[in-house]
């Protein structure tokens, strides 16, 4: 037994001094330590502390540093893809400048990390695709993603989608609308997929709030930046 766990250390059990299998896929298991020391930066940093989502932030630190998820193991998963789940933030805000001068500021992709306090750099590619690099709260870390603009109608509505190799995909799309009184409601809906099944989805459910204040921030950032220009 012992000659056959040095010969196929990567197919059935990896160790770290102790005999936890590795059910957890590499991507998943830095998603659970991504998002397990957000959520404990997040239930400790506050005066309200949040105890309980705390311990459950351990827990996803520890699934990431060991590789084994307890759930998988009483379920009987292995490395097989975990099905896929999403999670949805929408909100509106209302500029106080014309529709086409909201439009122009968000259109000009680069411009954006400027403004909005959670991302670092936007760089265009060509007119549709993009490389965007975002801090996590805390700066504990970042998030990297290549996005490309599925839909653009001028003054209207801006579509996008991440593809490629990120971490967490991510649609989503910016409605403009004239609310007739020389200024612009702004209809942001942004959906970002959760990548560990089950156990994705409930943590994602725990980081909407976190996810959707941070987007809404920046949001109220643009606004305030564009009616003072």
């Amino acid at each position: 037994m012992e000659n056959q766990l040095h010969t196929t250390p990567h197919k059935h059990l990896q160790t770290l001094g102790t005999d936890l299998e590795v059910n957890v896929s590499t991507t998943e298991r830095v998603v659970s330590l991504l998002s397990g020391s957000l959520m404990l930066y997040n239930s400790l940093s506050k005066k309200n502390r949040n105890y309980p989502r705390a311990l459950l932030s351990a827990y996803m630190i520890y699934r990431g540093a060991t590789g084994h998820c307890a759930g998988y193991k009483l379920a009987g998963k292995t490395l097989d893809p975990p099905k896929v789940s999403n999670i949805n933030i929408r909100f509106f805000v209302t500029v106080n400048k014309p529709v086409y001068f909201v439009y122009q500021h968000w259109r000009n992709l680069e411009n954006l990390p400027s403004i909005m306090k959670h991302l670092e750099n936007v760089t265009l590619i060509d007119e549709e695709i993009s490389e965007w690099t975002a801090r996590v709260p805390g700066d504990i870390g970042q998030l990297k993603w290549k996005s490309a603009i599925t839909k653009d109608v001028e003054n209207r509505e801006i579509h996008w989608r991440s593809f490629g190799e990120a971490l967490i995909h991510n649609v989503g799309k910016v409605e403009f609308h004239d609310n007739g009184n020389f200024g612009t409601k702004m209809e942001v809906m942004i959906s970002y997929r959760a990548p560990m099944a089950e156990t994705g989805e409930m943590i994602g459910k725990v980081l909407n709030p976190i996810f959707a204040n941070m987007i809404e921030q920046d949001v109220n950032r643009f606004k305030d930046f564009v009616e003072n220009s």
